[in-house]
């Protein structure tokens, strides 16, 4: 891992926002997307996005440390679901450029990220596996805020191609709802002036209780609707609201990527991160 502290990280991050910068590999960091296309992908933009983004990596990097895995200059990562790259500025710190590859569903992401990182690495890809890459390609697969809104027969096809195309003692890490979203869905449905994003996410399920208990019991919770799917390549046949419990992500969704650890602190950011590990 590259020595420098990850809160000197984090101020190189936020400065870049107004005079650019440089990663710990000496190479330029990314310019931004305009803050309404921040905002309309993460509910966040500039400063506020980043420290967001920030409390993933380090959650994550407490993961890799768990799960001993050791990066190096070559090492190689996947953005599950890039974006903007948001997520990928920030593992910028551990990984060189060219060696950061993303997926993403949307086209226009891919159109936008390409040209903020100047790097063909980011790419578009169907909704379900494969993908082109060859086995044992990655260290490090990291996922924000995307196993949040797959189907369960999506994340398990994804889980399983992660199992392929990750490295013997490779890591992947991924946020989903935390069980407090209930209660999110619950208020949304008192609410009678509101958004259509709110008011289908108030009408997703018909006994939020009966949701809640199911998650309780260990058990993949997702539901969708025309006013909960991303829209566009983000239908609602696969993606909504998802959420996944400890219990659930322990059984390594079918593979045999192992545990290493959980996280939640909602005061940095309102999900829940699992990291597993395949094994060596």
């Amino acid at each position: 891992m590259i020595s420098e502290s990850t809160t000197s990280w984090l101020d190189t991050l936020i400065d870049s926002l107004a005079i650019g910068g440089t990663s710990p590999f000496g190479q330029p960091l990314p310019a931004f997307p305009d803050e309404q296309l921040q905002r309309n992908t993460t509910g966040l933009s500039s400063e506020a996005a980043l420290l967001q983004a920030h409390a993933f990596y380090e959650d994550v990097r407490n993961g890799m440390d768990k799960a001993g895995l050791v990066l190096d200059a070559n090492s190689t990562a996947l953005d599950f679901g890039f974006g903007w790259g948001r997520i990928s500025r920030v593992f910028m710190h551990d990984f060189r450029i060219e060696n950061i590859h993303g997926v993403d569903v949307d086209p226009a992401f891919v159109d936008i990220t390409r040209s903020l990182f100047k790097s063909d690495n980011f790419i578009q890809c169907a909704a379900f596996p494969p993908t082109a890459y060859p086995d044992g390609k990655f260290d490090l697969i990291f996922a924000y805020s995307v196993f949040s809104h797959l189907s369960e027969s999506a994340a398990t096809a994804w889980m399983a191609e992660f199992e392929r195309i990750l490295k013997p003692g490779g890591v992947v890490a991924f946020t989903t709802r935390h069980e407090s979203f209930f209660g999110f869905c619950e208020w949304a449905a008192q609410q009678q002036d509101a958004s259509d994003y709110i008011k289908a996410l108030g009408a997703l399920f018909p006994d939020v209780d009966a949701a809640r208990a199911a998650y309780r019991r260990g058990e993949l919770v997702h539901g969708s609707s025309s006013g909960v799917g991303g829209g566009g390549p983000r239908d609602s046949s696969f993606y909504g609201e998802t959420w996944i419990p400890e219990a659930y992500a322990r059984k390594g969704f079918g593979t045999g990527l192992e545990f290493v650890s959980g996280y939640f602190d909602g005061s940095k950011y309102d999900q829940a991160c699992f990291v597993l590990r395949k094994p060596r």
